[in-house]
C-alpha cells in the first residue's frame, strides 16, 4: 500500500509473528490496542508515540516495546516522517520466550546495537534458522529492556460493565443512555469515568474491539465483505477506512498479505 509516501508491508513469520514493514510521511494512528506485543525497530527518522499518558519519542536507532492490549498513538514527529520494522508477538509466545509474561517499562528505548540485530532477523525469509535468530533477539530485548509483568488495577466495575456489555455484541453500538441504564450511574459521569480508565470513549473502544475482530476474520483467510459483517462495520468502506486510519494499510491489502505468506509457507 502507498499513499502520500506511506508504505505498509505485513508479512508471517514463525508461530504466526506478524512482521510488519511500514515507511510513514504522513500518516497519524488514531488511539488503538493490538493483542499482541510490539517489538520493532525504528529505521529512519522519528516517530512520536501517545503511550500511557505521556508522548514518547522513538528516533532511528531505536526500539518501539508496547506491551500488549495497551492503547497507543503514533505518528511522525516532524514532516521527514520514520520507518521501521516491528515484529506483533502473541502474549502467550512472548511469556514462553521470556519464561514468564513480560512488560516493557521504557517503551522507546535508545538501543542501536539491538535495533540492529532486530532489523537484520527481521528481513530474513523464513525458515528454522530464521526462527532461531528472532528468538534469540527478542531474547536479548526481553533481558535488557522487559521486567516482569504486573496485573494492572481492575476498572472500577461500572467500566467493566460496560466493556463486557460492549464484547457481547459488536454489530450493536450501544448509545450512551443504554450503558448508562446498564451501568446505574447518570451518563456523562459513566463517560468521564470510562474515558479516564481507558483513554477512550465506550463508542471509540467499541471501534477497537470491531478492528481486531476484522484482523482476526482476515487472517483466517476470509474476504473483506465478511470481516466487515462480522466485526460490526456498515460495510466494506466503512471498515476500509477506519482500518487503514488505525493500521495504515487497507483490509485488502492486509489480507493478501496474510495469503500471500501463507501460500509461500505451504510445503
Amino acid at each position: 500500500m502507498a499513499d502520500s509516501g506511506n508504505r505498509v508491508r505485513h508479512r508471517y513469520g514463525p508461530d504466526g509473528v506478524r512482521l510488519v514493514t511500514a515507511s510513514f510521511r504522513t500518516h497519524r494512528f488514531q488511539p488503538h490496542a493490538h493483542p499482541e506485543y510490539a517489538v520493532a525497530a525504528v529505521m529512519r527518522g522519528v516517530e512520536a508515540v501517545r503511550y500511557r499518558g505521556a508522548t514518547h519519542y522513538a528516533p532511528a536507532s531505536s526500539l518501539l516495546l508496547l506491551d500488549a492490549a495497551e492503547l497507543h498513538t503514533g505518528g511522525p514527529a516532524d514532516t521527514a516522517g520514520w520507518d521501521y520494522r516491528v515484529c506483533y508477538l502473541a502474549p502467550e509466545l512472548l511469556a514462553e520466550i521470556a519464561g514468564e509474561r513480560p512488560m516493557f517499562p521504557d517503551p522507546t528505548p535508545h538501543d542501536p546495537k539491538l535495533a540492529a540485530l532486530l532489523a537484520a532477523v527481521h528481513r530474513q525469509p523464513p525458515g528454522p534458522a530464521t526462527e532461531e535468530r528472532l528468538y534469540t533477539v527478542v531474547s536479548a530485548i526481553l533481558a535488557r529492556h522487559a521486567r516482569r509483568w504486573s496485573p494492572p488495577d481492575a476498572p472500577p466495575a461500572v467500566v467493566g460493565e460496560v466493556i463486557r456489555h460492549l464484547h457481547a455484541d459488536l454489530r450493536r453500538a450501544p448509545s450512551l443512555g443504554e450503558l448508562a441504564a446498564v451501568t446505574g450511574l447518570e451518563r456523562f459521569r459513566l463517560l468521564r469515568a470510562f474515558r479516564r480508565e481507558t483513554g477512550v470513549t465506550p463508542r471509540g473502544y467499541l471501534l477497537q474491539l470491531r478492528l481486531q475482530r476484522a484482523q482476526q476474520v482476515l487472517s483466517a483467510g476470509q474476504p473483506v465483505a465478511k470481516a466487515a459483517v462480522e466485526s460490526g462495520f456498515y460495510d466494506q468502506a466503512h471498515l476500509h477506512r477506519h482500518f487503514r486510519r488505525t493500521f495504515g494499510a487497507t483490509p485488502g491489502a492486509f489480507a493478501r498479505n496474510h495469503v500471500q505468506d501463507r501460500q509461500h509457507r505451504a510445503p
